[in-house]
């Protein structure tokens, strides 16, 4: 059975400042943030079955600013949804003051945002570090949902699956496997990001 994709979803704008954004207070806000080659943007373009909604680069920290996308209300399961595509982070290609000049901008537009969940992706091939134990500390001292997606799940045999499965069992976060390339997950991944 296909996943029931987001459809008929639009880029509205990208952003560099909280204030400027969409507001919130009709339409909910699923943000994406993660870390710089995670598979991010390729996510957000698999739950919508659109193959560049969110531009993807082999050049790690591509994503600079706050991007936004509009999910219709028919697709969306209630008055429509926003997905925001937020830059990732440990991107050692940029310069200090261009990464200073994101984690604030993206630190500034967590605390403003009243967001309906957010989706920390990660390589699945990677185990938890200081930034994602950073970010899960954040949310549960903010009272806000997240999960994490554990992307690029194909690339991990049966054994490397069932380690990395107990690692965040033991971690004791949310999480979702997925894979943009298999489709593995991603069904359950539009059901979490539609509140269900």
């Amino acid at each position: 059975m296909k996943p029931d994709y987001f459809r008929g979803v639009e880029y509205k704008g990208s952003y560099v400042k909280a204030e400027e954004c969409p507001s919130p207070a009709s339409i909910p806000v699923v943000a994406f943030t993660g870390r710089s080659n995670s598979g991010k943007s390729s996510l957000l373009s698999s739950i919508c079955d659109h193959q560049n909604l969110a531009r993807t680069s082999k050049k790690a920290g591509k994503t600079v600013t706050l991007n936004y996308f509009l999910v219709p209300p028919g697709s969306s399961g209630g008055p429509g949804l926003y997905l925001v595509d937020l830059p990732g982070y440990g991107y050692a290609t940029l310069s200090h003051a261009e990464r200073e000049r994101i984690r604030v901008m993206v630190d500034e537009y967590l605390e403003a945002t009243p967001f309906r969940l957010l989706v920390i992706v990660l390589d699945a091939r990677r185990k938890p570090a200081q930034e994602e134990i950073s970010i899960r500390q954040w949310c549960e001292a903010h009272g806000f949902r997240f999960v994490f997606a554990l992307t690029k799940w194909d690339k991990l045999n049966n054994k490397e699956r069932s380690q990395t499965l107990h690692t965040w069992k033991e971690f004791g976060a949310p999480h979702q496997p997925v894979s943009n390339e298999s489709g593995y997950g991603i069904s359950e991944m539009i059901k979490l990001v539609r509140g269900r």
